[in-house]
């Protein structure tokens, strides 16, 4: 991916919520897409208010998980 260097300052080292682990996230950047975009979004319910974004390992579990549930409004479904 190729970006300029303002905008990579917009990208932040954050902490998951669920693991701790380190990632970059894009979320707050202007000009780059966060890599969490080309992820399936989750249903509104399985979000904690507050939380923070999740890594891509613990994203992709919990994208998983509700798949797996059957749940309404479910990634894919």
């Amino acid at each position: 991916m190729s970006a300029s260097g303002s905008s990579l300052q917009d990208v932040v080292s954050v902490r998951c919520p669920r693991c701790g682990h380190a990632f970059d996230c894009g979320a707050r950047a202007k000009d780059v897409a966060c890599w969490c975009r080309a992820m399936p979004a989750l249903p509104v319910e399985r979000l904690a208010a507050g939380s923070g974004c999740l890594c891509p390992e613990c994203l992709v579990t919990e994208i998983a998980s509700v798949q797996q549930s059957g749940a309404p409004g479910a990634p894919g479904r």
